[in-house]
């Protein structure tokens, strides 16, 4: 683990210190590749997304209209803004970094035990984070997982928890990008153990596999957007992670529209199709979260839901139309909306590229604020010389997709107005 003090930029996640150091990322990632992408991708989603997790869907689309500034929640409780600064990323993108270094350091044979000690590694290191980060304070955004790296909970009693659920949390699927990337006979037990090591329920199982699938099927196989949720659920279906209830909802899902058809930001959507695709509105389980701009509204949206978060993620995939589209669709999702935007951005990005500074791609901004891209660049490339090492790279991502508008050294963004986030849930 690195040193705390005066560690590099890429041992430790940290922001840009200055303007020069904003504009060497920009050359960092105008020829970035497909893993490079797909990691910057989930961690701007992650932290675009953290902005207003869990705010209600109707306030979203009235109020998230353009891809012009870190959104903030105007209601978000005091407790939740420690250690909470615009364009840090949270749980999401820090435990897909520890599943990537797992399989670096223990290969296709990574136990639940190498997982575990791989995500716990990391948490520690965000204690490390140079300043605007609060020194030796963890990063926010852990669900149920920090109760035992924090000593209040048993891993068993973790685990009871997460088994016992209905619908358990959506730890699992939002980490497991890692696992489109190894060896096709090693996916389904490596997808089980993702889950089992603090998940242990087929729902999560099953939405670790149709992640991995998807993110599969888009990037190392680049296969049309248009099918990936069928061959996720043909891929399910096949398996032993198979699970009844999850190909249930994935076929309905299946029969719905393109979501374009529900009008500019979904505002047309029908409250059956929400409910579909998240579970009963209001969301029962987020009742006690404000919403709305005073936060006296009920929060409509997604809940932690390992099942679903992994259905809408393919919904969004399957019509998306590119970068920009699939961002601000995740967050009009309403909810835990930082774990869709990861999941979807990271995808986009490994299998279109972000299209910085392009129309239908992401602002330069995002990756100059961003927190810790020096760091995860590090990462992605020593997890792309782990695959390349082993004959598992990608295809990569076409020229046209990866090109970029040259980088400048003149860094403007429009002013905007959109709106921080309110509590975690257990994952």
């Amino acid at each position: 683990m690195a040193e705390c003090t005066d560690a590099p930029a890429t041992s430790v996640p940290q922001f840009a210190a200055d303007h020069k150091a904003k504009v060497a990322r920009r050359a960092l990632l105008a020829s970035a590749g497909p893993v490079t992408q797909l990691l910057i991708g989930d961690a701007i989603g992650d932290a675009f997304g953290f902005g207003v997790e869990m705010q209600d869907a109707h306030w979203m689309r009235q109020c998230v209209t353009r891809c012009t500034s870190w959104p903030e929640n105007p209601v978000k409780r005091e407790e939740h803004k420690f250690n909470s600064v615009r364009g840090m990323y949270s749980d999401d993108c820090e435990m897909t970094v520890g599943l990537m270094k797992a399989l670096v350091k223990d290969g296709m044979a990574a136990s639940e035990d190498a997982m575990l000690t791989a995500w716990r590694e990391e948490w520690e290191l965000a204690k490390c984070r140079p300043s605007p980060a609060v020194p030796g304070a963890e990063r926010s955004g852990h669900g149920s997982v920090k109760y035992f790296f924090n000593g209040k909970t048993s891993l068993n009693e973790l685990r009871e928890s997460q088994a016992s659920r209905v619908d358990p949390g959506n730890a699992p699927p939002m980490r497991a990008l890692p696992l489109a990337f190894v060896d096709p006979g090693c996916c389904q037990e490596l997808c089980r153990a993702n889950a089992d090591t603090t998940h242990p329920h087929p729902k999560a199982r099953a939405a670790s596999y149709l992640i991995a699938q998807a993110a599969r099927w888009l990037i190392v196989e680049k296969g049309r957007k248009q099918k990936v949720l069928e061959v996720a659920l043909e891929r399910l279906q096949a398996s032993d992670l198979n699970h009844l209830e999850t190909v249930s909802l994935l076929q309905k899902i299946q029969e719905l529209p393109d979501y374009h058809s529900f009008g500019q930001r979904l505002q047309g959507m029908p409250e059956a199709v929400h409910a579909l695709l998240c579970g009963p509105q209001p969301h029962p389980d987020l009742e006690n979260v404000p919403g709305g701009q005073d936060g006296t509204s009920a929060v409509h949206g997604l809940g932690s839901d390992a099942m679903r978060t992994a259905g809408v993620v393919l919904y969004i995939l399957r019509f998306h139309r590119g970068p920009r589209d699939a961002l601000l669709t995740s967050l009009y999702i309403g909810g835990d909306v930082d774990s869709i935007a990861a999941l979807c951005l990271g995808i986009v990005g490994g299998s279109e590229g972000l299209q910085l500074g392009q129309r239908c791609g992401l602002p330069w901004f995002l990756v100059e604020e961003l927190e810790g891209v020096e760091y995860l660049v590090s990462q992605a490339s020593r997890f792309e010389a782990w695959l390349s090492e082993r004959g598992l790279g990608t295809l990569g991502i076409s020229k046209a997709s990866r090109r970029t508008k040259a980088p400048s050294t003149r860094l403007k963004r429009p002013a905007a107005a959109v709106h921080k986030r309110p509590s975690k849930r257990p994952r």
